[in-house]
């Protein structure tokens, strides 16, 4: 009895066949085997599948028509994981902008704090210093009243000024007018004076001008003197305290800066 083997292209299609187009070739050839037997009769005997072809025909439309909604179906199920998966990375996205804006926001108070706690720091030492400058200058003020008081003329001295002014006066006094008691008539004895005379008189008179031209200018001349001497030694002290308040001043800010 002679064999039959299948190729192997023929096993591949048959294996990749659907099941119900295989079921239907499978009916088809019973049926065949059955009419080939001796005892069956061949004028009643019908096939299972009266066309065949049609019957495949609608089993492969089917097949498609299944492949194609399942593909659909694949589609639609793909893009609603890629859907899905977008959704989830705008999510992470807008999530971690969310989280850089409230970095952002944290540090931008972080930095307007430090800067005001430095403007704060500032005005705290600028306001030190100025106490600070004040309170020298004051200190200044004083050493300077000290030596102005140091410097002004004492008691003392103020007397010998007026002793020397009374002195002057009493030289005036004793030139200009005699002292009561003095044995000098100013009255005329005799109105009616001659020619020389009246020269000789005025002659005197003129020296005595001079004279108290000449103590005066002399007291005026010790009092200036007086004057420039006092008033420039206490302009030089003040001259120097103020020297020296500015040298304490600057050296301050120095140490400060």
């Amino acid at each position: 009895m002679s064999s039959y083997s299948f190729s192997h292209q023929f096993y591949q299609r048959w294996t990749r066949a659907p099941e119900q187009i295989r079921a239907a070739i499978v009916q088809e050839l019973t049926d065949i085997t059955t009419l080939l037997q001796t005892d069956t009769p061949y004028e009643s005997f019908t096939f299972s599948l009266p066309d065949l072809d049609a019957h495949l025909d609608e089993l492969y439309s089917a097949h498609k028509a299944e492949q194609v909604a399942a593909k659909a179906l694949a589609d639609k199920q793909a893009e609603q994981r890629d859907a899905a998966e977008q959704q989830r990375l705008a999510e992470e996205k807008k999530l971690e902008e969310e989280k850089a804006r409230d970095a952002a926001r944290i540090e931008e108070e972080a930095k307007k704090e430090k800067q005001q706690a430095e403007q704060a720091q500032k005005e705290s030492d600028e306001q030190s210093r100025a106490e600070q400058e004040k309170s020298d200058i004051e200190a200044a003020t004083r050493d300077k009243q000290t030596t102005s008081d140091a410097h002004s003329p004492t008691n003392n001295e103020k007397n010998d000024v007026n002793d020397h002014s009374h002195t002057v006066n009493q030289t005036e006094n004793t030139i200009v007018k005699p002292q009561k008691g003095a044995a000098i008539d100013l009255s005329f004895k005799n109105p009616e004076l001659t020619a020389a005379h009246e020269s000789l008189i005025q002659e005197l008179e003129m020296h005595v001008d001079d004279y108290l031209s000449e103590q005066m200018m002399q007291i005026s001349e010790d009092l200036k003197s007086w004057l420039r001497a006092e008033v420039g030694q206490q302009l030089a002290g003040i001259t120097e305290k103020n020297q020296a308040v500015e040298d304490i001043v600057q050296e301050n800010m120095a140490k400060k800066h």
